[in-house]
C-alpha cells in the first residue's frame, strides 16, 4: 500500500511541476529539480513488482524536461542557460531512466520467478 501511495504522489508531483516549468528564470530550474526528485522517488515503487508508476512518472518528467521547461527544452530554450547545464540535465535524466530500466527488468524477473 505504501508503494502505491508513493507512486501516485510521484505522478501527481510530476504533473503539478509542469506549471512552474513554463515560467522563465529560476522557477523552471527548480521545476526540473523537482521533476528529477519525483522520478527518483518513483524508483522505490519498483520494489512492489509494478513498473507502472515509474514509467508514468518518467514519461511526464520527460515531457516536462524536453518539451515544456523554459530552460531545458530542446527547441526555443532561454538563451542565457548554458548548453553544458542542459546536457548535464539531459544526461542525468537519461542515466536514471536507463539504470532503473535495467534494475526493474532484473528485479521484476526475480519477483516473477
Amino acid at each position: 500500500m505504501f508503494y502505491k501511495i508513493l507512486g501516485w504522489i510521484s505522478i501527481l508531483v510530476s504533473v503539478l511541476v509542469l506549471a512552474p516549468s513554463v515560467v522563465p528564470g529560476a522557477m523552471s530550474i527548480l521545476a526540473s529539480y523537482v521533476a528529477l526528485l519525483a522520478l527518483l522517488s518513483s524508483i522505490f515503487t519498483i520494489q512492489s513488482g509494478n513498473i507502472f508508476y515509474f514509467k508514468t512518472t518518467a514519461i511526464i518528467s520527460a515531457i516536462g524536461i524536453f518539451i515544456v521547461n523554459d530552460g531545458l527544452r530542446l527547441y526555443g530554450a532561454l538563451p542565457q542557460i548554458p548548453w553544458s547545464y542542459r546536457l548535464i540535465a539531459y544526461g542525468v535524466f537519461i542515466l536514471i531512466c536507463v539504470l532503473v530500466s535495467f534494475f526493474a527488468k532484473k528485479h521484476i524477473g526475480v519477483i516473477k520467478n
